[in-house]
Order: C-alpha cells, then structure tokens, then sequence
C-alpha cells in the first residue's frame, strides 16, 4: 500500500510541478491561455458535454485555480523564509522545524486541492466521460511533461 500511495503521490507531484512551471518556461500568459482555451474545447468535445456539465466543469476549475493561487502564494512565502532561515550564521533549529512544517502544509494543502478537484469534475460526468475524463488527462500530462522535458546538462 505505502509503495503505491507514493508511486501516486509522485505522479501528483509531477503534475502540480508541470502546472506551476509551464508559465515560467518561456510561454507567456496568452499563449498558455489560448493552448489551455483550445485544450477545453477538446476535452468538452471529446467526453461530449452537455452545456450544463462545461459550466460545472467550469466552475471547478476556477474555484480550485482559486484556491491554489492563495496556497501557492503562501508556499512561495514559507519556501523564501526557509531558505533565509538556513542561510543564517547560525541556523535556528526551532524555527527551521516550523517553516519545514509550514511548506510540507503547503505541499499537502497543493495535492489535496488538485485530488479534490478532479473529485468534483468526476462528480459532474457520468461512468463513461469519467473514464474518458482520465484518458483525455492522462495524454494531456504525458504532452506537458514530453513539452518541458529537461536532457540531462540542459537548462531551461
């Protein structure tokens, strides 16, 4: 059970680092809006949606985005006060622990939001657009990860 819960914990690290680094790899906030604008008109397509089901859809993403900016916000803050944190002279270890504790929170709070999420897209499809829901995912995250694959000695 532990190799398999952190073989998915892996895969969702992988996901939520493509998410969070594909804006800064070079694609400016337009492109990345148009690629994922087309990118909905595909999947909407592809599971055969009905308008009811896009704008649930819709809505759970937006309220997800939402809540992820507000948690990376706060990652970003504990991560800058960690690394200054051992930076010091003399590093204080009572302070490290709780700054450790802070950003495994945020990584925790991350992956409980993007579970959460797909839970509640899950929940708007029937049986079979749940199982074309994953499929269409699934290909859309190998193309993210094959996009931004760094070669080993590259730096992006």
């Amino acid at each position: 059970m532990q190799v398999k819960f952190n073989f998915k914990l892996a895969a969702l690290a992988a996901v939520v680092i493509a998410l969070l680094v594909v804006p800064a790899l070079g694609q400016n906030q337009a492109e990345y809006g148009a690629y994922y604008k087309e990118f909905k008109a595909k999947m909407a397509k592809e599971l055969q949606l009905s308008p009811d089901q896009e704008k649930g859809m819709a809505a759970v993403g937006e309220k997800f985005a939402a809540e992820r900016k507000e948690i990376i916000a706060g990652m970003r803050k504990a991560d800058a006060d960690l690394e200054a944190a051992l930076k010091a002279s003399k590093p204080d270890e009572a302070k490290i622990k709780g700054l450790v504790n802070e950003v495994t929170s945020g990584q925790d709070k991350l992956f409980a939001s993007f579970k959460n999420e797909r839970d509640e897209k899950l929940a708007c499809l029937t049986t079979v657009q749940q199982g074309n829901y994953l499929m269409v995912i699934k290909e859309w995250r190998q193309e993210m990860m094959a996009r931004h694959e760094v070669k080993p000695g590259e730096k992006k």
